[in-house]
Parts: C-alpha cells; structure tokens; sequence
C-alpha cells in the first residue's frame, strides 16, 4: 500500500481554528506564530490532524513509557536488528517514515510489575509521560479520577480508522470502549485482548486408529476413550506404560492460558469456576461456590478413582505435563487452539510421530461445547491531560491494527521479522483486532486454497500463515516431516481454528474481570482454600460434604465482602 501524500483540504473555519491551534501547540510555537502561518503551511497541519494516516508536516515528538521483555536486547544479538535502540528501530523508522512522530522514553523497566511500578510512581509524582501504555483497569480509574488524562471523545470519533472501530463493534456487549467510557467520555484506547475461543479436546489420532475408536462427543465418550488409552496397549509397545488425562495441578481456570486445565468437563455441567458469573438476580456471583460444582467434582473423583485422570497429577509441574506427553505417555488433555505450539505437541509430533486432532468436546445439553469468553481489553493507551497532540496515540493504534497489514513493501516485511524477535521495541504495543480475528483469517486463507481468492488479497499477516501451511502441505505430500513451526501454524490455523468456524461454541461472559479492594488482600487465601478443598476431594481425601463446608468458610472469609463490592461497583457503572 502506498504511504498516503499529503493533500491541500477545505475545512470548516471552526475546524481550521481548532486543529491548528492543538497542532501547533505540540510543536512549542507560541500563538503570535499561528496567526503569522501561512495558508499553506496551516492546511497541512490541519489535514495531518484530520487524517487518521496524516503525515505532519514537522516532526512530532513524544514521550512515553518503555517496557523491556525479559529477554531484552540480548534477543536481537546476531540478528540484522542488533543495533536497534528502542527509538530508533525499523518501527520507530517506520512511523517516522508514515507519520513524521519520533518517541523519547520517559522511563524503561521489565515488562509487568517492574514496569507497573515505574507507571504508580510517574502517577504519584504527577509527571506522566505525553502517551503512555498501562496494563489494569484499576490504574485507568486512578488517572480518571486524578484529571490527569485526555479525553480522547473526539480524537476517537474522528480518527480511529474504520478497522478499529468495527474490531471494537465486533465483542458486541463485551465491547471494550464500554470499560473504557466514564460518564460518557473515552478516556483511553483499549487494547483488544483475543479470545482463545473454546478449548479442546486434543487426543493421539495415531492411538484412535490403531485402536478403532471414534472420535468422542459426550462425557461418557471421553471415559471410553480415556480407558482405552490406558487399557489396550494404543502405542503398541506392549506394555502398561500410558496414563489418563492430562491435567495441571489447578485443574482449572487461569485463562486465557488454559493448557492441561479441564474447564470443558465443569462447563458440560453447567460449572464455571474461577470466574463471576451472572446469578438468576442479575447480580455478580462466584462460580467456584455454586451448587452445580458438585457434579462436575464427583465426576472428577470418580475419574481418578478409574484411572481416567493422571494419578500424579497433584504433584506434576507444568513442565513435567509437557514431558510426559512429548514423551509419548499421554495421548489426551485439554488446551486451546495454539495447543500444536506447545512443546508437548511439537516434540511427540518430531520424535514419536504423533498424530494430533482436536475434539469439540464434551458437548453441554445443548449440543456445543460450554466455553468462558476472556476479558475483551488486556490493557490502555492513555494521553497525558495537556499534551497538543493525543491524535498521536490514536493514529499509532491505526497503524498498528491496519496500515501495515495492508502495505506489502519490503519495508514492512521487514517490520514483521522485526516484530517477530523484538516487538518490544514498538512504541505502544497496542493492536485492536476483532474478537473472531482468528476465524476471519483462517477464512481468507482457506479461500486461496480453494481458489475462491487470489493470494494478493491476504494482509501481510495472513501470507505469511498461508506461506507455512504450503510448506507444510507440500512436506506431507513428499512423505517428509515438515519443520515444526510449519506443523504448528497448519495445525492451529488451518485445522483447530476451522473448527470453531464448523461448530462454534456457546460462549458465557463473565460479569466482572477486575480486582476489588478487598481482593487485593483477601484474594490469594481464598484461592489457596479453594484449591486445597477440590484437590482433596478430586482425590478422594474428603468427600463432598467438605464443600459445603468451603462454601461457609470461603463467604465468611471475605468473599461475601469481595462480592458485595463487585455488585456496588457494576451498578455504578
């Protein structure tokens, strides 16, 4: 896509004297300067502030907050990128090149609470940066109420290009501009934080077939297959070397990083723990302490009594999950689309030939699968109250959610390897995507397969997941192993996506995401006790009588309180 020229516009003289004002501001000249403009000069400035593309005819620069990943400058050592900076770097090259904006960092800290704590301490001395990326929704509300951030009403409507604003439409009432809206006033730009869809079922297709079993549906179908997998030798080695399902030792919730959780069994029966529901009242509720857990834990009792769960799974790592199955000892557990990145999948598929399929079950009463959607934002860019240019944040956002996906030049080909090794080198690492973004790529791919389209039409994205499934496809039919990376993109992108498209589930949104005051004390103590009550029961150490009695004790010991709160703070809303 060709970077947009710069054009003379007419616009209303409100308009003229609004823009202008806000643009030259940022650029330090004093206001006896705006009136001695030239009519030229004052149109381009008022066409960049229009466009959410517009290029400013003057550098504009800004300040903002860095945020390192653990990796650091050490990832981009022997790579083309080893000189980079975090201002100077093939991204900030590229919005210099688009939009003529340059960042300067106020500050640099590890990403996560390193990075939080540099943000609380710029809060509390009241010198933020100009444009600034914060990652919970309680920072949100403090600079809401403190008055130290831009209303970004305007600068939204105006200039947010349509891709944003249909991604944003598209989580329908999970819609983030909602978390970020305060009495009718958009206070920052919400980062949309993609649904990982329904879990799987991921299971040994090689084992299936060499033990002729169906793919499952139900519960008691899963069972089956499970005891088969331990019972009839499904590696054929002859020996009783297999184990049951594989689960973490949380057994659920954590989204949306659910690998080994077994959530899919407590949604089939109408459980949803570890997140707030909505009661039949209307009001927030805890999952984890309603009546419909009984089920679903008797039901987990009753598996690891059989055999059906893995009998040392209390006592495993994550780590010791992964090994296990890589090693080829499990052929079955539950994990999310990307499941085929997961060493566990990647290693059994290079060195024990596995076969992988993923299984939309087991399936509610109502014939799909019971999944939780995920919070829709997974953090903000906000503008310091009195910056001249908050049309910067927004038009960053733009670039970063469409324009460079549309440009196919060598420059973001470039920018794309960079972002791969080194993204936390991108001023504002905020992209906005539709919540079903996964599903509408995956369509535009497998329409170049059927040649329904042409392969131009695929973003520089989509390309380069097409450009691996061929490998892949092309591996496979000359009796090759393709490369794992290769493997990993076909089978989620091609294969475990397609199947939220051929048989969606039914989604359950949870009433609240956030932290209340007194969950910031109370919450790790509850959570201990629920953990310690499940696994006690899931292994036959109490029976279901002790959850009741965690009930009780979980409400007396500031969950009432924590849910009292909640309820007060979602009427407020």
């Amino acid at each position: 896509m060709e970077v947009r020229m710069m054009k003379k516009k007419t616009f209303s003289l409100l308009l003229a004297a609004a823009v202008a004002a806000a643009s030259l501001a940022g650029c330090g000249k004093s206001e006896d300067f705006t009136a001695n403009m030239s009519e030229e000069e004052k149109a381009a400035w008022e066409a960049a502030a229009s466009d959410p593309y517009g290029k400013y005819p003057e550098l504009v620069t800004y300040t903002t907050g860095y945020a390192l990943t653990a990796q650091g400058a050490d990832t981009l050592a022997g790579t083309p990128y080893e000189n980079d900076t975090p201002s100077d770097n093939a991204y900030t090259r590229y919005l210099k090149e688009i939009l003529n904006v340059q960042n300067e960092n106020s500050f640099e800290a590890q990403m996560g609470e390193d990075y939080n704590q540099k943000v609380s301490l710029a809060i509390a001395a009241q010198d933020i940066p100009d444009i600034m990326y914060i990652s919970d929704y309680s920072t949100l509300v403090e600079l809401v109420e403190s008055d130290m951030i831009e209303d970004l009403t305007d600068v939204y409507n105006n200039l947010a290009c349509e891709t944003v604003k249909t991604s944003y439409a598209s989580y329908g009432d999970n819609n983030p501009i909602n978390t970020v809206t305060f009495d009718g006033k958009i206070m920052a730009i919400p980062k949309t934080q993609l649904s990982d869809g329904q879990d799987f079922l991921w299971l040994r297709k090689d084992w299936m077939d060499n033990l002729g079993l169906e793919e499952p549906s139900t519960i008691d179908d899963i069972a089956e297959v499970l005891r088969a997998f331990i019972e009839d030798d499904p590696d054929g080695n002859g020996q009783a070397d297999t184990v049951g399902l594989a689960v973490r030792n949380t057994v659920y919730g954590d989204y949306p990083n659910n690998h080994f959780a077994v959530d899919n069994i407590f949604t089939a029966l109408g459980a949803y723990p570890n997140v707030w529901i909505t009661d039949s009242e209307g009001k927030a509720a805890y999952g984890s302490i309603q009546p419909e857990m009984k089920d679903a834990l008797q039901l987990m009792a009753d598996w690891y009594a059989q055999g059906l769960l893995d009998k040392e799974f209390t006592t495993r790592t994550e780590d010791d999950v992964v090994a296990l199955i890589s090693s080829g000892q499990c052929g079955a557990y539950i994990g999310p689309w990307w499941s085929p990145f997961n060493p566990a999948q990647t290693s059994s598929y290079g060195s024990k030939d596995a076969e992988w399929v993923n299984v939309s079950a087991p399936v509610g009463p109502e014939g799909k699968i019971n999944a939780i959607n995920t919070k829709s934002y997974g953090g903000f860019v906000v503008v310091r109250k009195g910056y001249a240019h908050p049309d910067v944040a927004m038009k960053i956002v733009n670039v970063n959610s469409e324009y460079y996906k549309k440009d196919t030049t060598e420059t973001v080909k470039e920018i794309l390897e960079n972002e791969s090794i080194a993204y936390f080198n991108w001023p504002l690492y905020c992209q906005v995507q539709p919540g079903n973004n996964a599903e509408i790529m995956t369509e535009h791919i497998k329409a170049v397969f059927d040649g329904s389209a042409d392969v131009s039409t695929l973003d520089s994205q989509e390309l380069g997941f097409y450009e691996s499934a061929v490998r892949f496809l092309e591996a496979e039919e000359a009796g090759q192993k393709a490369e794992s990376a290769d493997y990993s993109q076909y089978m989620s992108r091609m294969v475990a996506i397609n199947k939220f498209i051929e048989e969606p589930a039914n989604f359950m949104t949870p009433s609240y995401f956030e932290t209340s005051e007194t969950m910031k004390t109370k919450w790790a103590s509850l959570e201990k006790l629920e953990q310690q009550t499940i696994l006690k029961i899931i292994v036959g150490e109490a029976d279901m009588s002790s959850f009741d009695e965690f009930v009780e004790n979980w409400t007396s010991a500031g969950g009432q309180t924590i849910t009292d709160e909640i309820n007060e703070e979602l009427s407020s809303r």
